[in-house]
């Protein structure tokens, strides 16, 4: 029995029988591969349904997986020596966690589902040796690691912002570019998120945050519509 399933997550048979294929050629995409080159390997990766909440890994848990999230949104929360809280927000189309390949399976983050998602968990020995032996996949990975890196440092910068509003400005665009869909003339990000979530990320009150919230939207940078947050791109300037 896998850590998973001893923790009472909950497998949907219909989504693995009808759909691991359609889940299967989606991860070929992304890692550049084709998804013949899959098959072989098709029993050992499996795909799951986590409902809203559920814990998908432990900051304790030796990983033997990495996942790739179909669809729906996740949480991940990184811990650092000191006892630093890290959060990070993904959404669909995202391969996680990618920090203990060719090393030691330990983590150092607990990962939680805040809305029902779809993912399918792909053994990290599988992903390896694909690196080793195919060119591609080797640089397709290793350019997703960049983004992270990419991501990791402008979730940091925005953190670094001396002023409140900076940085709830800030962390408003990190959203944007981590968990948005870019409509040309604004960002529109799903109606899970709410203002004690971006108070966590930007380190702020959930009163303060509140505040500087309102403000934008008397700006009209920032309002909601049927609850997805809609944001302008005049936040950027």
């Amino acid at each position: 029995m896998t850590n998973n399933q001893s923790r009472g997550i909950a497998i949907d048979n219909s989504i693995i029988t009808n759909h691991s294929d359609q889940c299967l050629e989606r991860l070929a995409q992304l890692i550049h591969i084709p998804s013949v080159a899959l098959q072989p390997y098709k029993n050992e990766c499996i795909v799951r349904q986590y409902n809203k909440g559920q814990v998908i890994y432990y900051s304790s848990d030796e990983l033997t997986h990495i996942y790739y999230l179909i669809d729906g949104y996740i949480l991940r929360e990184q811990f650092s020596m000191n006892g630093d809280v890290y959060r990070i927000l993904n959404k669909d189309d995202k391969l996680f966690p990618m920090h203990n390949l060719f090393q030691e399976k330990t983590t150092n983050e607990m990962c939680t589902a805040i809305t029902d998602c779809i993912m399918i968990a792909v053994p990290i020995d599988l992903i390896e040796y694909l690196c080793r032996n195919n060119d591609k996949v080797f640089i397709r990975i290793y350019q997703l690691l960049c983004n992270n890196q990419k991501q990791q440092i402008e979730y940091h910068m925005a953190l670094s912002s001396k002023s409140a509003k900076e940085r709830v400005i800030k962390i408003l665009i990190y959203l944007c570019h981590m968990i948005g869909y870019d409509n040309d003339e604004f960002y529109e990000i799903k109606s899970f998120l709410t203002i004690q979530m971006i108070s966590d990320l930007a380190s702020i009150s959930r009163e303060t945050t509140g505040h500087i919230i309102q403000e934008l939207k008397e700006q009209n940078i920032l309002l909601k519509h049927h609850k997805n947050w809609i944001i302008s791109k005049q936040i950027l300037a």
